[in-house]
């Protein structure tokens, strides 16, 4: 396994707590009250370990959490089943109702840690470390929860069977601020880096501080924007992501991997210094996304259920400089490969000099909800090739996955590229575009090979610009859809695109679950 952080099940009573270790072992407890169990620091260390664990389920990021949005940005080629496909997202899906439930279970994993963290013998340094861990991903779990469904319950103390489940949502702009709390505590709390303090090399994967401001700046960015239109929330998106910058540029870390594609390498990505933090997979049941068989060119692989369904459409890739290594063939995009079946295929574009066209495949429009599928058939020399005008995208590839759910490409939540945008971005609606936003985004740019971006541009035209450059720089990692919600722009986009939505699906619809088991939640989001 190429995991650092190998999350391993301990069975406890309420839920699963996993022990992080180098090396492949299983630990087995009988099942303990809490109250009896959390007694030192490494139990804790034991707790927060069960709380990674259940970001990787079939609640979460094993699917649905990624592939519920994967319909529901502008950029991506897919078939009309997957997530909210072209026509939106609807009522009582379960790819709508899981990711509620996963969230808030991961809520409660880490609630009970940050409960019985203050009771925990041991050193108090590992125990403060550990409560930071459990707030940074209370606080990832209320940033996403306020993104996807709005106003929603905020639950901050471990689940009491005595006490009441009935909570009332409060207000969008308050699940914000509580993971904008829970976040400060995190940056307050976690380690600057893996080389000081109180994590090691091995502790790879987990968040530290640049990862806490990061997501606070973006939290605050949404707070700025359409959602709630609290313009005086660029400013704080603006220090948090330049504390960020200037940890880099202090001591290193983060910072940009000079190739692209490194960051989405197995090999490399748990290593990785741009990797702020990701849900972490393994090539183990159940253990990993289905990510690579969404991604990867139909049949690349048997074991991973290779099937294609989802690529990069024609008129964004057109959006791209021609010279931008984020599209380059070979490296970003795919340019060739051999099926399960040992045929040969390429993209149109990169078909052989000399292959001779024998047979037109035959496929739909692009956005019709299934076009784009067929492939053509090409003879060279003695041998039969093929070729698809698909764009598939290199950013998740597992080609040693056992079964779908078996694949090590961790889904990323936040790399140092998005914050450094974040500071572009907040930067120009506080200032202008000055030096520090230009510096931000052309770091971006010269890493992507295509050069600083023009000087003298207006603050309109900078916003713009910066908008494209995230764009590019995001494609499928899932960013995309509420980028444009809090730009306002989303309704527009998708309409432009052959991807109608009403307004109503600005937010998705809550689990019928939570309606059915809560007292003051009695109606769904307007509109379902």
């Amino acid at each position: 396994m190429k995991k650092l952080l190998n999350i391993f099940i301990a069975a406890l009573v309420l839920g699963s707590a996993a022990s992080c270790k180098k090396a492949l072992e299983e630990d087995v407890y009988d099942f303990r009250d809490p109250d009896n169990f959390y007694s030192t620091d490494a139990e804790l260390l034991q707790g927060i370990n069960g709380v990674y664990k259940n970001l990787m389920t079939w609640n979460l990021y094993i699917s649905p959490a990624w592939s519920s949005v994967l319909g529901e940005d502008d950029d991506l080629l897919l078939e009309n089943w997957i997530g909210g496909g072209y026509s939106g997202n609807q009522n009582g899906q379960w790819y709508i109702q899981r990711p509620w439930n996963g969230y808030y279970y991961v809520v409660q994993r880490a609630n009970l840690v940050l409960k019985y963290a203050e009771t925990v013998t041991g050193d108090t340094a590992m125990i403060n470390r550990i409560k930071g861990e459990a707030y940074f991903l209370r606080g990832f779990c209320y940033s996403e929860i306020g993104m996807r469904f709005g106003a929603a319950p905020i639950r901050t103390a471990a689940y009491d069977p005595t006490q009441s489940k009935d909570i009332a949502r409060s207000p969008l702009e308050d699940v914000y601020k509580q993971s904008i709390s829970d976040l400060q505590m995190a940056a307050a709390l976690l380690p600057a880096n893996f080389t000081t303090g109180e994590y090691g090399d091995a502790d790879r994967g987990r968040p530290t501080k640049a990862a806490a401001l990061g997501l606070m700046a973006r939290v605050y960015l949404h707070m700025a924007g359409n959602e709630l239109k609290q313009t005086q929330y660029f400013q704080d998106a603006a220090n948090a992501a330049k504390a960020v910058k200037d940890m880099a540029d202090g001591s290193g870390f983060p910072a940009l991997e000079s190739n692209y594609m490194a960051v989405f390498d197995q090999a490399t990505q748990d290593r990785s210094n741009e990797m702020l933090f990701s849900v972490p997979a393994t090539n183990s049941p159940n253990q990993g996304p289905e990510l690579p068989g969404y991604f990867s060119p139909s049949g690349l692989y048997a074991g991973g259920g290779s099937n294609g369904f989802v690529s990069i459409r024609k008129d964004f890739y057109e959006t791209f400089n021609p010279a931008d290594k984020r599209i380059a063939f070979g490296t970003a995009l795919w340019d060739t490969w051999t099926d399960a079946g040992g045929n040969e295929l390429y993209n149109i574009a990169t078909v052989p000099a000399g292959a001779t066209l024998v047979g037109q495949g035959t496929w739909g429009g692009e956005y019709d909800g299934g076009g784009g599928y067929g492939q053509n058939t090409y003879r060279l020399g003695s041998k039969t090739i093929y070729a698809t005008p698909r764009y598939y995208s290199k950013k998740y590839v597992d080609a040693g996955a056992q079964a779908k759910d078996e694949n090590g490409n961790n889904p990323i939540i936040i790399r140092y590229a998005d914050v450094l945008l974040m500071l572009a971005e907040a930067q120009n609606e506080v200032a202008g575009p000055d030096a520090v936003a230009y510096a931000a985004v052309n770091a971006i740019r010269q890493r992507a090979g295509i050069g600083d971006l023009v000087s003298g541009l207006s603050k309109d035209a900078f916003r713009d610009s910066v908008r494209v450059e995230r764009r590019h720089e995001l494609y499928g990692e899932f960013q995309r859809r509420f980028d444009l919600v809090r730009w306002g722009t989303w309704l527009e986009v998708m309409n432009a695109a052959g991807r109608p939505r009403l307004a109503y699906q600005l937010l998705y619809p809550l689990s019928q679950e939570e309606i059915a088991g809560n007292k003051l939640i009695t109606i769904n989001n307007p509109g379902y």
